[in-house]
This record gives C-alpha cells, sequence and structure tokens, in this order.
C-alpha cells in the first residue's frame, strides 16, 4: 500500500510539472503574439506629387510668397510629425483626427495671436504658456532634443495652418 500511495504521489508531481511547464510556455507564446514592443502608424496619402503641387501653387497666389513656402512644405510632414511625436495621444487637432483629452484642445486654444515662433516655444518650453485649466510639466519636456530644430519648425507650421493661429 504504501508504495503505491509513494508512486501515485510521484506521478501526479510529475503530471503537475508537465501541466506547468506547458502552461508557463503556452503564455509565453501567447503573450509574445498578443504584444509588440513597436509601434507604427501608417499614414496613407492620395498621392505625394499631387500634395506637392497644390502646396506649391499656394504660395505663388499668396503675396507673401517665400512666408508661406515653409509652411506648406511642412503641413504634410507637420502633420505626420504630429502623430509620430505622439501630440494626438494628448491634443485634439481636428486636421490631424486627435481626440486627445489630456492636453488642451488646439482646435481651440490656438489662437490668432498665436504664431509660428511663439508655437515653436511652446513646443520645446512647453511649461512657458501654459492654458488655463491645465498644469505644469504635463507636457513632456523633451521635444527640444528628440526633434530637431527643423521638425519643431514643420510642426508649427503645420498648427498655424489647422488652427486659428497665423504665421
Amino acid at each position: 500500500m504504501r508504495r503505491n500511495n509513494g508512486r501515485n504521489w510521484l506521478v501526479e508531481l510529475w503530471a503537475f510539472l508537465a501541466v506547468a511547464i506547458m502552461a508557463f510556455a503556452a503564455g509565453v507564446l501567447i503573450g509574445d503574439l498578443g504584444s509588440s514592443p513597436k509601434t507604427e502608424t501608417v499614414h496613407v496619402a492620395a498621392s505625394p506629387s499631387e500634395g506637392e503641387e497644390s502646396e506649391a501653387t499656394e504660395p505663388a497666389e499668396g503675396a507673401e510668397g517665400a512666408g508661406s513656402e515653409p509652411q506648406g512644405a511642412g503641413s504634410s510632414s507637420g502633420g505626420q510629425l504630429f502623430t509620430s511625436a505622439g501630440c494626438s495621444s494628448c491634443h485634439t487637432l481636428s486636421a490631424a483626427g486627435a481626440t486627445g483629452e489630456l492636453g488642451p484642445n488646439l482646435d481651440e486654444s490656438l489662437a490668432p495671436d498665436d504664431d509660428t515662433q511663439g508655437i515653436e516655444v511652446m513646443i520645446v518650453e512647453p511649461n512657458s504658456e501654459v492654458v488655463e485649466g491645465f498644469s505644469v510639466n504635463v507636457m513632456p519636456q523633451d521635444y527640444g532634443q528628440k526633434l530637431s530644430s527643423q521638425e519643431v519648425h514643420q510642426l508649427a507650421g503645420f498648427l498655424v495652418e489647422s488652427t486659428p493661429a497665423k504665421p
């Protein structure tokens, strides 16, 4: 009798270990299949040449010409930067299809007295001007290091084109 109890105990232990190992392996595999450490956002445009042509004709029609050119050139890349830099996860901006609520609604908070230079400062020094009802240090403080000055300018140009702000 004693031999059977010991043998049964040993068989049950091995069965338990086998099931535990299979469950662990399955959990690791399923966990890896369901998640990815890298996320990617893909933007689809009708045609790159169409966007460039329409942007190229707009400055020619305007009186400022060269002053409008960087903003027109930055609109598509500025929109992509808005999404890839994570702005769309916190801010609402209809031009980008963004509905974030952690930060200010840029359609409403950027006003005609906000210009490209001012918006560039708001991006790289977010605590320099905080919208009423929002706290300091909510927006990441490192966009000045993460984004080149050209990218900051493109992003600001996109925001000027997409909101009531003026160049």
